[in-house]
């Protein structure tokens, strides 16, 4: 059965392979982005999973799902301030 967290998982790919084709063909502004969109579902994704392993086991560890969700968070901030600026430009 697919739950939310799948969803989210496949979302996130999604955006993000849909984000290098944008940044492929040309389309920097649009890529980052998207960049940024991938990478704050990633965030929302791992925070879902924070929450689950701490009531179940998984595949990975609570400590697993901590580590993703602060580099999710980071990819966030980063990819947001080069979309910034690439549409200041």
């Amino acid at each position: 059965m697919i739950g939310t967290r799948s969803v989210l998982a496949v979302m996130a790919g999604g955006v993000m392979i849909t984000a290098i084709v944008a940044l492929h063909s040309g389309r920097k502004s649009t890529g980052l982005w998207l960049l940024t969109a991938g990478f704050f579902i990633a965030t929302i994704w791992s925070g879902l999973s924070i929450a689950w392993t701490r009531n179940n086991s998984g595949m990975l560890s609570f400590d697993s799902h901590i580590l993703l969700g602060s580099t999710a968070l980071a990819g966030t901030i980063y990819y947001g301030m080069l979309a910034r600026e690439a549409a200041a430009e």
